[in-house]
């Protein structure tokens, strides 16, 4: 039989709730054993299906014995000797969001858009087998408009430690902000500097090394946000390179940027840079003969102390094209907050992007604060968004909240309030 893994939370869980997690496991095991049952009957009529079901329970005891807990949400399953393991959890991000904007009405649109949206609401299945020398990780989820999308998909291998070597579709090594969970931002989403600039996820394979103060990361792969695409599609090549050292603190720390009321001051420096390139139809010709380039560099410290936090990341565009004019982008992120309480801290944001194009300049002022009533795992959080300049196509976010602005009206306004859980 399957065994849960009951997750070392801050706070306990409830009678209830200790009641309901092994009924979801035995479930789990239960739909897994029939669907399996299933599956051999339609290929083998002359099985007893009793035969069937013991076939299908000894295929999935790999997982049953006496597990041992590793903390977080989540449900694990481990196998007896301990060398394959592997968690399933959810994150749900459920919002409401106010916008107005000046003057739509003048060109047919409501200055006011108001109303609740998922968000986020993602699957993963994350482990390893091999005693931990092979981790993977497989994530899918659900947006705004109910689509089923791949998120992550990769498996790795450690040689030794501090070294990963991971092929598939995950997050590049770029932006400080891009790395780090959408469960753990300060604010409800990610700054829109940050959607201007990162290079998102993409697929190839990356080699990591990692000690206790440095780290360091490449990846080859196809560009910038080339996920869920052939290999036909997007840049022919691409590399991305990461840098990172610590003063004070654990990598595990910096995985968010809450600095919490107790904790010692610790700083993180990084730099990364992207280089991608291939041809695409600039010319509008029908033939995909023009060739283009894309160099990204950013810049960033982290800091986190007593009660308080600090960021500030820097980012660099360069795309030529050809046929078209060059294109330079430069822009940043600076954000801080404060505990005001042992579960509540308040923030703030600025978001600042422009370029030599005319594709219009960024400049969005945030403020809000946060309630972590279970650490990031259960988290209610309402900012207030301000922009001092139109937001325009080349920079607008609707999956934040933003919307383009009609003419050159500036002044828009974007109100979020979001609860969080993950389990």
């Amino acid at each position: 039989m399957f065994k849960p893994v009951r997750p070392a939370l801050q706070k306990p869980l409830s009678s209830a709730a200790m009641k309901l997690i092994p009924l979801v496991a035995l479930t789990l095991e239960t739909i897994l054993t029939s669907a399996f049952a299933s599956a051999q009957a339609s290929h083998h009529p002359d099985m007893a299906s009793a035969d069937l079901l013991a076939d299908a329970q000894t295929r999935t005891s790999l997982f049953a014995g006496s597990p041992h807990s590793t903390g977080g949400p989540g449900l694990e399953l481990v196998s007896p000797d301990g060398s394959a393991r592997v968690k399933f959890s959810e994150q749900f991000q459920f919002r409401y969001i106010l916008n107005h904007r000046q003057r739509t009405e003048d060109a047919g649109l409501d200055d006011d858009d108001t109303g609740f949206e998922f968000r986020r609401m993602r699957l993963k299945a994350a482990g390893s087998v091999l005693d931990g020398a092979v981790p993977f990780t497989v994530k899918g989820g659900f947006g705004s408009t109910g689509t089923l999308k791949l998120v992550d998909s990769w498996f790795g291998y450690i040689p030794s430690e501090g070294i990963r070597i991971r092929i598939g579709q995950f997050t590049a090594p770029f932006t400080r902000e891009s790395i780090i969970s959408s469960s753990k931002l300060v604010g409800v989403d990610y700054a829109l500097a940050n959607a201007v600039f990162t290079v998102d996820r993409s697929q190839g394979i990356e080699y990591r090394v990692q000690n206790e103060k440095w780290s360091a990361s490449i990846m080859l792969g196809e560009g910038a946000k080339d996920l869920n695409t052939p290999y036909t599609v997007d840049a022919d090549w691409g590399i991305t390179a990461r840098t990172e050292h610590l003063f004070g603190g654990s990598w595990k720390r910096f995985k968010d940027y809450v600095g919490r009321p107790g904790d010692d001051l610790a700083l993180l420096l990084g730099g990364a840079v992207h280089l991608s390139g291939g041809e695409t139809d600039s010319d509008g010709d029908g033939f995909t003969n023009d060739t283009f380039y894309d160099a990204r560099v950013t810049a960033d410290a982290s800091l986190e102390g007593n009660g308080f936090n600090a960021m500030l990341a820097i980012y660099g565009q360069q795309l030529s094209t050809q046929g078209i004019p060059d294109t330079s982008r430069w822009g940043f992120t600076l954000q801080g907050g404060v505990f005001l309480s042992e579960d509540t801290d308040i923030f703030a944001q600025y978001a600042f992007a422009d370029d030599d194009g005319d594709l219009g300049t960024l400049s969005v002022a945030t403020v809000g604060t946060t309630w972590y009533i279970v650490s990031h795992d259960v988290i209610l959080t309402t900012d207030v968004n301000y922009a001092f300049e139109p937001i325009t196509p080349a920079i607008n976010s609707s999956s934040r909240g933003f919307r383009p602005d009609a003419s050159v009206e500036d002044g828009q306004i974007v109100v979020r309030s979001q609860f969080q859980i993950i389990f």
